[in-house]
């Protein structure tokens, strides 16, 4: 089997993949056939600003052909494995070039390590800031044009998952596979960045950003109310949450923890192995489920952590489950709003201050598209809070576009209300869930009128108080 690395973003030289590969030739069953000569390491530029994912996807084809489909013989496909933006690189390579024959695609295993799916909470930080962090201290600022794409809510992200949703990767072959983790490696802690020690993360990633568990649902304006006219949620895929892993660093770090003379018992390599060996939908099947009891005993044992400072004050930190929510609000004519208040609500009157007490973690506008918002959610705090029976299980939404009323253009507030067994496909922990919200434009008859008289006369300048039809 020949494997490929793709490496992260803001990388350098090869030496970001660390002694994984060594790691893998040294533990890989023979039927894995594993040698050095089947070991390729991917380099590609990710610092430039000019360079997009969409161009370094178009420069990984050119590679492919000239340096790796060459050696496979007849019949034979190959592997990645990808560490954070390398997921995104290849995704898209994918996309490009087999999202409409992937029976054909080469690919044949896609293992992607803390990878960026949904994107990072730490891209909005930009260039200088960012390589200031002590996760990404590499001598370099990171590129523009790859960090837009890892910005929460970005178009480039959004419409990559939605084209994601279509594609029956296990059915034509193709294993996808996400293992993160989520320890924050407190010597990589930044105290003027909260993001870099986000509970439910690893640091850099969060694990409902990595999860290719998704989906996405449209809410549309009927008259006076929102209606869900289409849901599309993912094929069920491979997702584990490694114990005692983070984004980066040589004690935690997913790739560069693991050393040269592991056996074999390091998390990554150990799943890297288990995930490269699966042969047949069954047995990616299986994997899917053993990777749900590993994710679930690892949230189990990392829930409270304690650590010490100056040895002597000890701190406590909880970590729940937790979810994401990415809004896109447009109007019927196609157009994104870039001023709207997105509420969550809750309890059989469906106000937003009835929700659950601490289920709010962080809300992030995208700063290129004002009208993608993503909201992170404490998962657990929700769920037990919208089981009491005060509550009811109700959740639904309350969208404010502006202008509002009183113009010759805007739009009128709507809610969505909802029970939680509505969303249960969605609204889960660990995932995303895509929420395009399409809001009716009202455009007043004001906006165009005729005169009869060839004399001057003052346009009106007041609204008329009835809408084009």
């Amino acid at each position: 089997m020949i494997v490929v690395f793709v490496h992260g973003w803001s990388v350098t030289d090869t030496g970001a993949y660390g002694a994984v590969p060594i790691a893998l030739l040294r533990n890989a069953p023979s039927s894995l056939s594993l040698s050095v000569a089947h070991i390729f390491l991917g380099k590609y530029v990710s610092f430039a600003d000019e360079v997009r994912i969409d161009d370094i996807a178009r420069g990984m084809q050119q590679a492919l052909v000239e340096e790796i489909l060459p050696k496979l013989a007849a019949g034979e496909r190959f592997a990645c494995v990808t560490h954070s933006t390398g997921a995104a690189v290849v995704r898209k390579w994918i996309d490009l070039y087999h999202g409409t024959k992937l029976s054909k695609c080469p690919l044949s295993h896609l293992v992607m390590l803390a990878p960026a799916n949904h994107g990072s909470a730490l891209a909005q930080l930009g260039k200088g800031r960012l390589s200031r962090l002590k996760s990404f201290a590499q001598g370099i600022e990171p590129g523009m044009g790859v960090l837009n794409w890892l910005e929460l809510g970005s178009d480039q992200s959004w419409e990559l998952n939605a084209s994601w949703l279509e594609y029956d990767f296990v059915g034509n072959g193709l294993y996808p596979f996400v293992l993160t983790g989520q320890r924050i490696d407190r010597h990589l802690y930044d105290n003027l960045n909260s993001y870099t020690g986000e509970p439910g993360s690893d640091g850099v990633i969060r694990v409902a950003s990595a999860n290719m568990n998704f989906g996405l649902f449209r809410l549309v304006q009927k008259g006076s109310a929102l209606g869900i006219e289409k849901e599309r949620p993912a094929a069920k895929s491979a997702m584990g949450v490694l114990p005692g892993l983070s984004h980066v660093g040589a004690e935690m770090g997913i790739m560069s923890s693991v050393k040269p003379d592991d056996n074999g018992e390091h998390p990554t390599v150990k799943w890297l192995l288990r995930c490269l060996g699966v042969g047949s939908a069954t047995g990616y099947g299986k994997m899917v489920k053993e990777l749900e009891a590993l994710t679930a005993k690892t949230q189990e044992d990392e829930r409270i952590e304690k650590v010490r400072e100056l040895f002597v004050f000890e701190r406590t930190f909880e970590t729940h489950r937790y979810c994401m929510m990415v809004f896109r609000i447009i109007d019927d004519r196609g157009f994104p709003l870039a001023d709207y208040d997105v509420l969550l609500t809750a309890c059989p009157s469906y106000d937003p201050n009835h929700l659950p007490q601490g289920f709010f973690v962080d809300r992030q506008r995208n700063s290129l598209n004002p009208g993608k918002l993503t909201y992170y959610i404490d998962y657990d705090v929700m769920i037990a809070g919208l089981k009491r029976p005060q509550l009811d299980n109700r959740l639904g939404f309350r969208f404010v576009g502006r202008p509002a009323i009183g113009g010759f253009a805007y739009y009128v507030p709507l809610d969505y209300r909802g029970k939680l067994t509505d969303l249960k496909r969605f609204f889960e922990a660990n995932q995303t869930v895509m929420i395009e919200v399409v809001l009716q434009r009202h455009v007043d008859a004001g906006v165009f009128r005729t005169a009869s008289s060839l004399a001057k006369e003052q346009i009106n300048r007041k609204p008329l108080g009835n809408d084009i039809s």
